[in-house]
Order: structure tokens, then sequence, then C-alpha cells
């Protein structure tokens, strides 16, 4: 099979295949004692949460699937991109939902989090493979600081010092400060569906080429870059994009461009890389 026709299947099959069982899987509960396991419906801030990531993502056209050169598949190519982008979003709103508390203060807080990070990204240049690394790390630390921190403080314990402490931190936060407790089998399936998510999104992901990236950094530090070296860059963008051969934008002006920024930068502070 040629590199084209494998990307199609990685991307268009395996790609949502994934996505769809991290949709099942994130949303398992074993109970603790008897294994007896529950599907969890996500909350309404999950939804709300799982919306926006799918926002960011198509903005950032991480769903930057190859065009197809064949006329009579555009039908085809349509209603693949619609069935990838749902399958992300109902594996987004689960995965959300996994890593997060389910009740009290902390769930309050992590979700609160979640929204923040996502509506102050929504106005930031991102380059794709980058904002898919960044929502990765975010689930993955979600992942620790609930099924390792959080679940072995509230965890049933035989130990009467442990026993003590738990309840003197649910009486000193009247009782916002509580998690349901669960089996470890949760845990070990919430891993298995954070890690299925995350090779999801390095599947349909596009590769950024090495001008890409340089460009994606200029736009990212604009306000380093003086007025002049502005005017340059958006007249070769709309001679690009008008096809104007009067207007040349070699890749070494490029290169030169954060060098000459470095120098201005030194008097004025830049926004921090996205």
């Amino acid at each position: 099979m040629s590199k084209p026709g494998i990307k199609y299947v990685a991307e268009y099959i395996v790609a949502p295949v994934l996505f769809l069982t991290v949709a099942l899987t994130a949303g398992i509960r074993f109970q603790i004692g008897t294994n007896a396991f529950q599907f969890i419906y996500p909350p309404l801030v999950s939804c709300i949460i799982g919306a926006l990531a799918t926002v960011l993502l198509l903005r950032c056209a991480v769903f930057g699937i190859a065009e197809s050169r064949d006329e009579d598949q555009g039908l085809l190519d349509s209603a693949s991109r619609l069935v990838l982008v749902a399958a992300v979003y109902l594996s987004t709103v689960q995965i959300f939902s996994a890593v997060t508390p389910e009740r009290g203060l902390l769930s309050l807080f992590f979700n609160l989090f979640y929204l923040l990070i996502l509506i102050n990204d929504l106005f930031v240049v991102f380059n794709p493979k980058r904002l898919a690394g960044a929502l990765a790390a975010v689930l993955v630390v979600s992942f620790l600081l609930k099924y390792l921190l959080l679940a072995d403080l509230f965890a049933p314990s035989s130990s009467w010092g442990k026993y003590i402490f738990q309840e003197l931190v649910k009486a000193g936060s009247l009782g916002a400060l509580d998690q349901e407790p669960f089996a470890p089998a949760t845990g070990y399936l919430a891993f298995f569906s954070v890690a299925l998510y995350v090779l999801g999104l390095y599947l349909i992901a596009p590769r950024v080429t090495r001008r890409e990236a340089l460009l994606y950094r200029l736009l990212s530090h604009r306000s380093a870059l003086s007025p002049s070296e502005r005017v340059r860059l958006l007249s070769a963008i709309v001679g690009l994009d008008r096809d104007s051969e009067s207007l040349t934008f070699e890749v070494s002006d490029l290169t030169r461009l954060p060098q000459a920024a470095q120098c201005d930068s030194k008097s004025r502070p830049s926004l921090p890389p996205g």
C-alpha cells in the first residue's frame, strides 16, 4: 500500500475506531469490592468542555486531513471528516469526564481550570502538533492527580491514622473535598483510555514541516517584530495568496526575521510561545 493510502486508512478508519473505543471505555466505572461495572454518563460541563476542545482542534487544523485528488470521492471524504469530528467530540467529552473528580469542590476546580485554559487558547495561534501535545499533557496530569494522588488519599483503609486524616479533611472542608471511592480496575481502564486518546491525536495531527513551524513561531511572536518586519511579512503572505509574481518571499528572509526581532525584543516584552 502506498504512503497516501496508509495515511487515509490511519485517519479515516483507525483513528475513528480508537476515538469511539475511548468514548465507550472512558465512561465505565468499577464498584469497589464487587468489581461490578456501570456506564456513567458525562455531566453537562464535560459536554461543554468537549465542545470547546473540539472547536479548538478544528480552528488549529488538527483535522488537517489531506484533500482527495479524485473529484468523485468528495462526498466520501466529507462524510469521513464528519465521522472523525463526531468521534473526537464524543471521546473528548468522555475522557475529560474520566479524569475529573465526580463531585465536590475538586470537580469544580478541575472543570474551571479546563474552561479557562480552553477559552484562553481560542485566541492564541497554535501549531497543531503542539496543540495536540498540550491537550495530551493536560489529560495525563489530570489522570495522575485523580487516580494516583486523590485515589490514594480518599481510598478506604484499615489504618486508623489515615481514617482520621480523611475525616479531618472532610470536616475541615465541610464535605467539599471528597471523592467517591472506586475499584483499582477503574484506574487501569482510565489509563488505557487516555493512552488510546493520545494515540488518536497523534494519528490525526498533521505533520508540520520546518518552514511551517517557523511560520507558526513568527505568528506567535509577532509582538517582537518591528513594524517594518510586520509589513514585509504581511505583504509576502498577501502576495502569495493573490499569486502575485512581483512579491517574493524567500525562506532565508524568514530565518533572518527572528534574529532581527531579538534585538528589538530586548527593549520591549514579548508574548510567550503559543
